[in-house]
């Protein structure tokens, strides 16, 4: 915020180079994935590999043959296989609606104060150059800063929720607080009252988020899992340009059609998790289409008992 400021953006997007920078450097010193030589057919480098990881835990390399299914490994097909389609196209649903909160609440934020909605304070507009542009304020600036630091105790909460109540009733349960902040910003109850239900709104998307995040990979098996996060991610992103345009496509002073929209968005959520069937808590990752079977089996018959 400081170096934005003082020397502008051409410094601030230099100074986030730098971290990539380091990357380059170290990333040849990080070793390859042990299943990617496997499945590739380099099994003497995939050994290399894991007997470098058991040295470095201290460990002896288990005896054995190595086997890996390479059974349509990274295909963006499976992830729509009959078995996981239905999986699939809800999360995709979840993935849009969540990126859709994410991305909007960062677009509403300057429409409220900027609007005055329940007296609250506008930080914006004070000045402008000499082409007409508002120029950005300390006050801004401080905004942003605010918004970015109350995403961070939805990580955690995302985290310590998802291990205690399970996956799916976490699911449930973020989508539902989530509609509650939503409709606390609706009524002009005082801006303090705003302001905490702003940052409920932030925390709860945040959380939903990170739990959407835990429970992905999980939910799918190893040889098509990194395609299958990565598909849908993707396609979740068209949730963030529909968020943006329509936020901005609003009047600007409508901040409560803004707020419905959320709403909205947020009742089908809750009934897109609970259409999810599959719980991974507790479950060991599975590696091929046979064992996600057995575990897709095994948690019907836990359901019904």
């Amino acid at each position: 915020m400081a170096v934005m400021m003082k020397y502008g953006w051409r410094a601030q997007v230099g100074i986030t180079v730098v971290p990539c920078i380091f990357a380059l450097v170290l990333l040849p010193f990080c070793d390859e994935s042990a299943r990617y030589y496997a499945i590739s057919g380099q099994h003497d480098k995939a050994l290399q590999v894991c007997t470098k990881i058991c040295s470095r835990n201290r460990r002896k390399l288990p005896e054995g043959e190595l086997k890996v299914s390479i059974e349509d490994r990274g295909s963006m097909s499976a992830v729509f296989s009959p078995e996981y389609l239905r999986h699939s196209i809800i999360l995709i649903l979840i993935f849009f609606i969540n990126m859709y909160h994410v991305f909007a609440i960062v677009i509403l934020l300057p429409d409220v104060l900027l609007n005055n909605y329940c007296s609250a304070s506008s930080f914006l507009g004070k000045e402008t150059n000499a082409k007409g542009c508002e120029i950005l304020s300390k006050g801004d600036y401080e905004m942003l800063l605010v918004s970015a630091l109350l995403s961070v105790p939805g990580f955690f909460l995302g985290t310590v929720v998802v291990e205690k109540l399970g996956r799916k009733k976490s699911f449930v349960f973020t989508a539902l607080i989530q509609i509650i902040c939503f409709c606390m910003a609706l009524p002009c109850w005082g801006t303090w009252f705003l302001y905490l239900a702003l940052a409920a709104m932030i925390i709860s998307s945040t959380t939903f988020n990170q739990i959407l995040w835990i429970y992905t990979p999980e939910s799918y098996p190893t040889y098509i899992r990194n395609t299958a996060v990565g598909t849908l991610n993707a396609l979740g992103k068209l949730g963030a340009a529909s968020g943006t345009f329509i936020i901005e496509t609003l009047d600007a002073k409508d901040i409560r059609g803004s707020l419905g929209t959320f709403i909205a968005f947020g009742f089908i959520l809750v009934a897109a998790t609970l259409l999810l069937k599959k719980e991974t808590r507790n479950q060991a990752l599975q590696d091929t289409r046979e064992q996600q079977a057995g575990l897709t089996y095994a948690t019907l018959q836990d359901s019904r008992i």
